[in-house]
């Protein structure tokens, strides 16, 4: 008979008996195991433990004498109000061990090693691997789809590249050479004109010059200050209060060159997706400097102009366990023509492949040292060697279907 609504007093009573008698010879009902490792996962996860650490020889559990400590012991563990929830499980009468047997708690040998080793872990359950196809779902769909894309897969680290679609916006990295301040306010030809004259006595020198031009014999003899200088200058190099003047930039670049051969103020023209979205982008290249002028370029259109327009998002590398491992801050206009150049790039790893070209090299069930072969080879000649077999399969095929 199952026990129904008992008072406290019974309960106690209950309680008192499993833990006198076992819980085998008080009698439960099967499903109880499920409902323990349900409502209080962490007594299996330290049960199992325990039982592990004991030794090699209760590597695989089948005997009901096990199960039977495992619910007693979980009983002793619990309070009143935790107890009064599992007791409907429990029978009023004594029944043989046959037929209380439960389904066996399995620990594998690779666990018991791992308890051995981690010694103070809690037991981990373990879950069956999930294919690349699972993996590429979990990490692209919700309830509704998250619309991340799957860029690339590297098959022998078992890493994944994912483009996030997130509502957090990455910040871009600040290069010290970059002019422009996402925080400033102060007019773009302004800006320019402070960074210049206080990198470059030359061209203050030149401007204070040019200032002496427009004055009368009079004004020439007052002492110029910076601010002046500086208002000055900013009117000169300016077309536009967003834009400089071009014919201002090659005198600029000019006195630079002949002051300080390598130095080099560079600007880019970044432009959005609404009408009118334009931003000019300014950077001093010292002449110490190790990155090229194209790098500065690149830098300014997928960094700083990325992050003017919303185009720059997180890269994510997920790892086996569907856990980041390594992120990159990207322009997503960078990965519309080349997407796995750029993930090969970033990572400093050529072995990444094309989504594409993973299912296709699947497909074929490659021989292993084929497989390495192919991906130590460059993007050109996968995809000739994809073509080169795809074109074979294609002619075995048809000369199947004519027999």
């Amino acid at each position: 008979m199952k026990v129904g609504k008992m008072n406290q007093k019974e309960l106690k009573a209950l309680k008192k008996e499993i833990m006198q008698e076992g819980a085998i010879n008080v009698g439960y009902y099967t499903t109880i195991i499920s409902k323990i490792t349900e409502l209080w996962p962490e007594m299996i996860a330290e049960f199992a433990k325990e039982m592990a650490l004991q030794g090699a020889k209760v590597a695989t559990l089948e005997n009901p004498l096990i199960l039977n400590t495992f619910v007693t012991k979980a009983i002793e563990k619990m309070n009143y109000q935790e107890f009064k929830e599992l007791s409907p499980y429990f029978f009023g009468y004594i029944q043989t061990e046959e037929e209380f047997l439960a389904e066996p708690i399995q620990i594998t040998r690779g666990e018991y090693l791992r308890f051995q080793a981690e010694g103070e872990q809690l037991f981990e359950y373990k879950h069956p691997k999930l294919s690349f196809e699972e993996r590429v779902q979990a990490l692209t769909t919700m309830l509704v789809p998250k619309e991340n894309q799957v860029i690339s897969y590297h098959p022998t680290n078992d890493t994944i590249a994912i483009l996030e679609n997130s509502e957090e916006t990455p910040e871009p990295f600040i290069d010290p050479g970059l002019i422009n301040d996402l925080n400033d306010l102060t007019p773009y030809p302004t800006l320019v004109a402070r960074r210049i004259l206080e990198s470059s006595e030359a061209l203050e020198a030149y401007y204070q010059k040019e200032m002496q031009k427009s004055k009368t014999k009079e004004e020439m003899k007052e002492e110029v200050s910076e601010d002046e200088l500086l208002a000055f200058v900013s009117v000169k190099i300016a077309s536009t209060l967003f834009e400089l003047d071009p014919q201002e930039l090659l005198t600029i670049n000019e006195v630079l060159q002949t002051e300080t051969p390598g130095k080099e103020l560079i600007t880019h023209l970044a432009v959005g997706y609404r009408q009118g979205d334009r931003w000019e982008l300014a950077y001093l290249k010292e002449e110490n400097s190790p990155s090229e002028r194209s790098g500065i370029i690149r830098y300014l259109e997928h960094e700083i102009g990325a992050y003017y327009r919303g185009s720059l998002a997180w890269l994510d590398i997920y790892d086996s366990k569907q856990q980041i491992e390594e992120r990159y801050v990207v322009d997503r206009e960078s990965l519309w023509n080349n997407p796995l150049d750029e993930v090969q790039a970033l990572t400093g790893d050529p072995a990444y492949l094309s989504i594409e070209m993973f299912e296709k090299i699947k497909d074929l069930n490659l021989p292993e040292d084929d497989f390495n072969q192919f991906i130590l080879m460059n993007n050109q000649e996968r995809s000739r060697f994809l073509n080169k077999h795809s074109t074979q399969n294609y002619h075995t095929h048809t000369q199947n279907q004519r027999r």
